[in-house]
């Protein structure tokens, strides 16, 4: 009677713990607001060596307006669209 009480428990035990893991990965990241975009995509920029761009920021929107080399763009492009929340970016950096 022992035996089974305990192996009753431990299995009880081990299906509610499983039951609350459940939603681990279901949570979506929250957007960010423009100045959090804004501070992400800084922080992308300066970590490949971008600097001197004006970045505006509205509902997800992120502009980037400047010169840059032609890789620099691509990578300054890239470096926005990955930050979470921005829906679109629109270029108008020029390249020498």
């Amino acid at each position: 009677m022992k035996k089974s009480l305990l192996s009753i428990l431990a299995a009880l035990s081990l299906v509610v713990s499983l039951g609350a893991c459940s939603n681990w990965n279901r949570a979506t990241p929250k957007g960010l607001d423009n100045t959090a975009i804004e501070t992400e995509v800084r922080k992308n920029l300066t970590a490949d060596s971008i600097t001197g761009l004006h970045i505006d920021v509205s509902n997800g929107v992120v502009t980037l307006d400047g010169h840059l080399s032609a890789s620099d763009k691509a990578k300054a492009l890239a470096d926005a669209q990955k930050v979470p929340g921005v829906t679109q970016v629109v270029d108008h950096i020029t390249v020498p």
